[in-house]
């Protein structure tokens, strides 16, 4: 996720490593942490000697933070932790002296908005490394100027408010399905710091935007050069960090005159009306429950300015990622690429020390939370004010339908039914750590009772009953292009919809507007 992070892990003493021994370990707990570490970090490295230490952490520092971000990890034996060293005396880091082509740099941008004049159905795309480091108010009015509509990784859902003329959504595997028709359609891309994960393309390289140009900005020549032969071919690759880029951008937007696209964003705005809320009927001989989509509109509208959100993974992330409205200062935060489970609630805690006083909201699922339960002691012992949204739907709800959808429902270890075990009341255990609780079922209170809650002080733990056959939709349809997405619609035949050619599975384009494609 791009997120310049110095772990300091501590070692067996030297004496004790085992070196070039074929042994497991030698030293009682030695772990050979640098072989696990080297292929997810930037920088991985053993102290060797006491007077290394300064050279170490300067050089971790640089890297972390150096073009794209990441995590460095510097080992530390047992025996140099109780060192003594004088800072005074020990040899530093010096950072290479680089610098910008800033000719390369403005030859390309202006390239960029020559291609953006030209075209006709163009469109943005924001990624997460607009986030890290964060670009600021320069973003918006960058695209203010260019006029294009603006598609939105789940990683770059809070970068633009939701009531942005520009804003279309987000698309991908799990993304809007007037997204997905808006780049399936588009004939220009422009990336800004997305890598555009197989997330956002499907899983059919050649059916990502087959009738576009795509221009790639970003930090890391590797992201954009990894499509060569692969099925997408980028036609213009800008590496620069995203703030100097924007700041090149912005300069030369001030005599820029953006091309006229009223027929453009009248299609999509025809796209977002016709096309259908993918809703779940509500579960059978159950307890009353939501429907997720509703209930993360609701709260959206609820959430106060200046919130930081954080989302887990799964359904929750899923649906908040589609359905959330975020305001001009709100932040939504996530682990956007592993995106493991009983993230959210570990990272709302780091979130509440680093804003004392501030409000967090925290979303996260039933089996999430199975993972961090523990940490609703840490949320009590420090009365951190974090809103803690359980999304419950009984069930471990993706896994679930992955295997409805390909296995022909024969579910194993998804639901208590078929071996999934949770607590039998969350509500008890939630009471049982002292913290204030809460049950959300019933849509027609639960607008007054997300305001009540936002009202009162302190943490607060939310039972939100989630239909149990809520289904993640819509989701793209294994070998098909991002437009066919599952549940097929009945009233709207998405061919007839396409402005560019059909995709055959065969890698070819056709003129077939038929079904059968």
């Amino acid at each position: 996720d791009s997120i310049p992070t110095l772990m300091l892990t501590g070692q067996v003493s030297r004496p004790r490593l085992k070196g070039e021994l074929a042994v497991r370990q030698l030293g009682f707990q030695e772990t050979n942490v640098l072989s696990i570490f080297q292929s997810v970090t930037k920088y991985a490295v053993q102290l060797k000697e006491a007077k290394d230490i300064k050279l170490c952490l300067e050089q971790a520092f640089f890297l972390a933070c150096e073009g794209r971000p990441g995590p460095v990890l510097i080992d530390i034996p047992d025996d140099l932790q109780r060192a003594e060293v004088d800072p005074q005396n020990l040899v530093g880091f010096e950072e290479p002296k680089g610098s910008i082509d800033g000719q390369l740099l403005d030859s390309n941008i202006r390239l960029l908005l020559k291609k953006l004049s030209n075209a006709k159905r163009p469109v943005v795309v924001l990624g997460g490394g607009l986030k890290t480091p964060f670009v600021g108010p320069s973003l918006l009015r960058c695209l203010d100027k260019m006029g294009a509509p603006v598609l939105l990784s789940w990683a770059a859902v809070d970068l633009l408010p939701s009531e942005h003329p520009l804003r279309v959504g987000t698309f991908g595997v799990y993304g809007s399905r007037a997204g997905n028709l808006t780049v399936q359609n588009a004939d220009l891309v422009i990336t800004l710091g997305t890598r555009l994960s197989q997330n956002l393309t499907g899983g059919i390289l050649e059916s990502f935007a087959r009738d576009a140009e795509i221009v790639m900005v970003d930090v890391d020549a590797a992201e954009m050069n990894k499509f060569d032969g692969r099925g997408i071919k980028v036609g213009l690759r800008i590496q620069a960090r995203l703030t100097d880029a924007l700041a090149c951008l912005s300069t030369q937007l001030e005599s820029f005159v953006p091309p006229s696209l009223a027929d453009w964003q009248t299609k999509i705005l025809h796209w977002r009306q016709i096309l259908p809320k993918d809703l779940s009927p509500l579960a059978e001989n159950h307890i009353q429950c939501l429907d997720a989509n509703e209930f993360i509109v609701c709260l959206s509208r609820v959430l106060p300015e200046s919130m930081k959100i954080f989302l887990d993974t799964g359904g929750n992330l899923t649906w908040a990622c589609n359905e959330l409205s975020p305001k001009l200062d709100q932040q939504v935060y996530s682990a956007w690429n592993h995106t493991p489970m009983g993230y959210s609630l570990p990272a709302a805690i780091g979130a509440a020390f680093a804003n004392p006083g501030q409000t967090i909201t925290c979303l996260i699922g039933d089996g999430g939370l199975m993972i961090c339960m523990a940490e609703l002691a840490t949320v009590v012992k420090y009365q951190l004010p974090i809103k803690i949204f359980l999304f419950n739907n009984h069930s471990h709800g993706i896994q679930k339908q992955t295997l409805e959808t390909w296995l022909g429902g024969r579910k194993v270890g998804v639901d208590p039914s078929s071996g999934v075990a949770f607590p039998a009341s969350w509500t008890r255990l939630a009471e049982a750590f002292d913290i204030a609780v809460c049950t959300i079922d019933n849509e027609a209170m639960m607008q007054s009772q997300l305001t009540e809650l936002y009202a009162a002080k302190g943490p607060v733990f939310v039972n939100v009953e989630i239909n149990p056959e809520q289904k993640l939709y819509p989701v793209l349809k294994f070998g098909q292009p991002l437009e066919f997405q599952l549940p097929e619609l009945k009233n709207v035949n998405i061919s007839d919809e396409m402005i560019v050619s059909p995709f055959s599975p065969l890698g070819k384009n056709t003129g077939n507007t038929g079904q059968g494609w």
